[in-house]
């Protein structure tokens, strides 16, 4: 029973951290500094909260998060192929 709810809290945790590449990503094309009608705000308001519907928060929480240092620690200990 723990054995399942350790890989469900996993794969919970992939799920959420490529969530945030996709919209760190998003927002990287959007953002222009110094242009407050292409700032990370509008970007949420205008982008991200229509293809993702949460909170202001949540976002400002995904936009803090380093995803390839969470996904290397998340994958540590599993094979990973590499078919390239």
């Amino acid at each position: 029973m723990q054995g399942t709810i350790e890989k469900r809290r996993e794969s919970r945790r992939m799920n959420v951290l490529k969530r945030a590449e996709i919209i760190q990503s998003i927002v990287a094309e959007n953002f222009e500094p110094g242009n407050q009608s292409k700032s990370r705000a509008q970007a949420y308001r205008q982008h991200i909260n229509k293809l993702y519907p949460m909170g202001e928060r949540t976002f400002w929480r995904y936009m803090s998060i380093n995803v390839k240092e969470e996904m290397h620690e998340a994958q540590k200990g599993q094979l990973a192929i590499d078919f390239n």
